[in-house]
């Protein structure tokens, strides 16, 4: 296989499985918020779902929007904060330790690995960085298999 392709193959089972994620964590917010009462749920689901794509700084936006859409109903009791706040780390260790990992490994990236380049291209390059950090490395990571893998030219 050419090495365009293989950047290809590597980048789109990357996208699948962020859109893959993405379905997951749409449907889990949702669960989670009919089950806690959080106002307008499917559409607080979906919207903290799908910012929650953007890495370590999506999951931040999602609690807010949905503590902000419970407290707006019910301003007089904490307990009903604290179980959205429970159902919302629930759902973002699921994604921490399974749904994310998988899709960079479907990549060719390192899970750890993965980690490690968003938080340092979040540092270097901000939001942006922090969405294409395991893309670009993947493309990398499928040039440098290419390069090695080169035969040796005979003189």
């Amino acid at each position: 296989m050419s090495t365009a392709r293989e950047i290809f193959s590597s980048l789109g089972a990357y996208l699948k499985a962020q859109l893959q994620n993405a379905i997951v964590l749409v449907l889990l917010f949702v669960v989670a918020f009919a089950i806690t009462g959080v106002p307008w749920w499917p559409l607080t689901g979906l919207l903290c779902g799908l910012v929650n794509l953007i890495p370590h700084l999506g999951p931040v936006v999602a609690l807010g929007l949905a503590l902000l859409f419970k407290y707006a109903v019910s301003t007089t009791d904490l307990v009903p904060l604290i179980y959205v706040g429970a159902a919302w780390l629930v759902i973002q260790i699921v994604d921490g330790f399974v749904l994310s990992p998988r899709a960079a490994g479907r990549a060719g990236v390192n899970p750890f690995l993965s980690i490690l380049i968003t938080l340092a291209a979040g540092l270097l390059f901000g939001p942006i960085g922090m969405l294409v950090a395991v893309p670009i490395v993947a493309v990398i990571l499928v040039i440098m298999r290419a390069v090695r893998k080169k035969p040796a030219t005979a003189p």
